[in-house]
């Protein structure tokens, strides 16, 4: 989990960078801040096949994977792209936990959209303060509720397996009930399970601080502990996720996982459709930006708390494939 969660700290270190494009653009506009930000990706590149290692090892652990798929071929399961697919979909808690993660994605991808829109309209004087506070929060809050996310995820599954493996075991009432409900693997799902909740309350109440001089700084005060608690959900999922479908998966598992987060880019979209109607009949009593901030804390908090109820069930729901007979 730990590993993953490191991985993905790069989306929040980038994001914090892309934050300052607001100041780029109102420099140089938009047409120079897009030439910059593509001459970074071209860099971005050429670092990446320089410094990175070859995959020789990787090779061999493939090689070992074609052998166990092809004795699984022999048992009459599907071979190929598809036959994967189909064989990583036949396990409901696999299931379950793309369903949560599209939810998951949807919410993060609507406050990736449409946070900036909101606070130019909520906050027109504090535009480059926005951007710099955006970046501290997005890089700094963001990677280290990624990693400490993985590291506790790990930890928690390290200590339930050796609490089940002593006898006599005498723990508290509520170190047993954890027990009796998580084993090693799912325990890990109580780290997106509490993040997605926690950070409820505190995204509401970033687009709902309502007014008075210090708005903007309560908003990102509650930005910045929204970020530190939901960002926690990325390393845990992806673990439990790779040790539900094992070693011979895992590339077409994080594959279909990645693809739950471009169907997850539909909900910025639909948000966006419905605030142009909105605000296209929109009384006099009313202002874009209240209307703006409703969408995103309903929606946004919608999205937590689906992707909590499914992060929950896939806990509960078998590990083993549909198509596979349970053992007696």
């Amino acid at each position: 989990a730990l590993a993953n969660s490191i991985y993905g700290s790069g989306v929040y270190l980038g994001g914090g960078l892309a934050s300052l494009s607001i100041l780029l653009d109102e420099n140089t506009g938009w047409r120079d801040t897009l030439e910059v930000i593509g001459l970074f990706g071209v860099l971005s590149v050429l670092v990446s096949g320089v410094l990175l290692p070859s995959d020789g090892d990787r090779d061999v652990k493939l090689e070992t994977d074609v052998v166990l798929d092809l004795e699984l071929d022999k048992k009459g399961n599907s071979r190929g792209m598809i036959g994967d697919t189909l064989q990583i979909l036949s396990i409901p808690r696999v299931r379950y936990l793309f369903l949560a993660s599209l939810f998951r994605f949807s919410s993060g991808l609507m406050i990736g959209v449409w946070k900036a829109p909101y606070f130019k309209e909520a906050f027109a004087d504090d535009a480059a303060t926005f951007a710099l506070l955006n970046a501290f929060v997005v890089g700094l809050m963001g990677l280290s509720s990624g990693i400490v996310g993985g590291y506790i995820a790990d930890w928690v599954g390290g200590w339930i397996s050796e609490a089940k493996k002593q006898e006599n075991n005498r723990s508290s009432s509520i170190t047993l009930a954890l027990q009796s409900i998580f084993d090693e693997k799912t325990i890990r799902l109580l780290i997106p399970i509490v993040g997605s909740l926690l950070a409820i309350p505190t995204w509401y109440l970033t687009t709902h601080t309502g007014g008075g001089d210090n708005a903007f700084q309560f908003a990102m005060f509650w930005l910045s502990l929204e970020y530190l608690v939901a960002e926690c959900w990325f390393g845990p999922t992806i673990a439990v996720l790779q040790t539900s479908v094992g070693t011979s998966k895992t590339g077409t598992a994080q594959g279909i996982f990645v693809l739950t987060g471009a169907v997850g880019n539909v909900a910025p979209t639909i948000l966006g459709w419905l605030y142009g109607n909105q605000v296209a009949d929109l009384p006099s009593t009313t202002t874009s930006n209240e209307v703006l901030a409703d969408l995103l804390g309903w929606g946004v908090c919608a999205g937590y708390l689906l992707s909590a109820i499914f992060f929950g069930v896939s806990v509960f729901v078998s590990g083993e494939s549909d198509a596979i007979p349970a053992k007696k």
